[in-house]
């Protein structure tokens, strides 16, 4: 018997992300994966003054601005051949530090523990869904579609 199973939307990660299986007599024949979603940053970021863009990228990623904005700095330092002053080079590394603290907290608490932990059973903490979508026994979560 073949079975496709499609996980969509792929939760808890930045950006749309759909994952489609194909499995026979319990073993995966094929596997997909497809990041669908299009913002437009390098359309908006043409013709614009080069500094805007340490600003802007860092709204490529809710979760990890910080790093976005860092190596639009670099790219610009390198495009200009600035050479940065070594204070300077310290207050960069110590922001990414407490960015690399904050994104792991916000990662494993906010991001990746609901999917272990049930929580309230209630609005506004549960969703209108009639699935459990924390991962589980198989097929707890998943659409399928026989052929």
């Amino acid at each position: 018997m073949r079975e496709t199973i499609i996980i969509d939307p792929v939760t808890r990660i930045e950006g749309h992300l759909s994952v489609k299986i194909d499995v026979e007599h319990g073993k995966v024949k094929k596997a997909e994966s497809a990041g669908t979603m299009f913002r437009g940053f390098e359309l908006i970021s043409k013709g614009r003054d080069p500094r805007d863009m340490i600003h802007m990228m860092q709204r490529v990623c809710g979760v990890c601005p910080v790093p976005q904005g860092i190596v639009a700095a670099l790219a610009l330092e390198s495009a200009a051949q600035i050479i940065v002053p070594l204070n300077a080079k310290i207050i960069r590394n110590l922001v990414q530090a407490c960015n690399f603290i904050d994104s792991n907290v916000l990662h494993f608490y906010l991001l990746t523990l609901p999917d272990y932990v049930p929580g309230p059973q209630h609005a506004p903490w549960t969703p209108a869904w009639n699935v459990d979508m924390r991962g589980g026994p198989a097929g707890a979560y998943r659409k399928k579609t026989c052929t």
